[in-house]
């Protein structure tokens, strides 16, 4: 028992988590095809990374430098537009952050994509009814 009562007790907390990963490879041995789903949304995220990476590498002090002498060369009204749009952040900062925000932003679009076109096998009724039939089986 401890202190706190809204924290658990170390080994409570242990032995929730042993449980969950014993019902989550439950669920992975008996619902059909959640192997094989993990597997290709695993290689899909990959390439999908790979690709975000290809699409969006990472800046050279080359490619600041001409970005800077792009800007350096548009009249200063729009000079201060693009650095009004970045709230005055230095071009050398703002553009790594940049390239970072576009390669999550083209990953996160990009799974929820795969992810919408093969659901998942394992539907909210399945899992309820498989954690159950684990529960029962091994007693919690």
């Amino acid at each position: 028992m401890t202190n706190n009562p809204g924290k658990q007790a170390p080994s409570t907390r242990h032995r929730q988590e042993d449980w969950d990963e014993a019902c989550d490879a439950y669920l992975l041995e008996h619902a059909p095809g959640l192997k094989d789903h993990y597997a290709a949304q695993h290689q899909a995220f990959l390439q999908i990374e790979e690709d975000a990476r290809l699409r969006h590498p990472e800046l050279t002090p080359d490619d600041i430098a001409a970005a800077e002498a792009a800007e350096a060369a548009l009249p200063s009204r729009k000079r201060t537009e693009l650095q009004l749009r970045r709230s005055f952040v230095p071009l050398t900062a703002y553009l790594p952050s940049e390239v970072k925000r576009s390669r999550k932003r083209f990953i996160q679009r990009h799974q929820r994509a795969w992810n919408r076109t093969n659901p998942s096998p394992l539907t909210w009724e399945l899992e309820r009814t498989l954690t159950a039939d684990f529960r029962r089986s091994y007693g919690q």
